[in-house]
């Protein structure tokens, strides 16, 4: 589901949401063919530098058992996280995962467009303990108010969900943006505390 559910989302983001001349849509396609073993897409030399730029990140020796499937949703992540300005994001991460916000959201929403696709991605990373997979989880929802998921909302969402431990008071405020897009009454109650 991860592979197949991120491809019928990049589709549905091309045809509804112009994602074909966006630089994530253009990584992720990337890197998709790569989880697939496919020729890779024609793509704008700007998606291939960033493409470059993020396979040089995950080559590393810590990244050495990560799955090419976990590395495009570590790229959602990891993107999410820096355009969040989660405090665990490092420099490196600031400068290979620097999305445009409205690109964040146009995945998102893509992803809402089809609401089995969603839940079954919502499914997939809800049992994995780690802050970024509870925060696609979380975004990925069914029950969400997609009417609302847009770009500050988006990331009000990964400053809440993104880091670990207790709510700071900076990241206070933006809890109350889980009770306005459904989070609190949805799958998510108590996985940070009451909001």
């Amino acid at each position: 589901m991860l592979t197949g559910g991120l491809g019928r989302v990049l589709d549905i983001w091309r045809d509804r949401f112009d994602g074909a001349a966006d630089l994530l849509h253009g990584v992720l396609r990337l890197q998709l063919s790569d989880v697939a073993g496919t020729a890779p897409p024609s793509s704008s030399p700007e998606s291939r530098r960033a493409y470059d730029a993020i396979r040089g990140y995950y080559d590393n020796v810590r990244y050495a058992i990560l799955s090419p499937t976990a590395m495009v949703w570590g790229t959602v992540s990891n993107a999410l996280r820096v355009a969040a300005g989660v405090d665990s994001v490092t420099p490196m991460q600031k400068q290979v995962f620097a999305f445009a916000e409205a690109s964040l959201a146009a995945f998102v929403r893509a992803a809402h467009h089809d609401t089995a696709v969603a839940e079954a991605l919502c499914n997939a990373f809800r049992p994995m303990p780690s802050a970024s997979c509870q925060t696609l989880a979380a975004l990925l929802d069914p029950h969400l108010d997609a009417r609302r998921l847009d770009g500050p909302m988006i990331l009000s969402v990964v400053r809440v969900l993104g880091n670990e431990g207790p709510l700071t008071s900076t990241e206070a405020p933006a809890a109350r943006t889980l009770e306005s897009v459904g989070l609190v009454n949805a799958a998510f109650t108590g996985i940070r505390g009451r909001a």
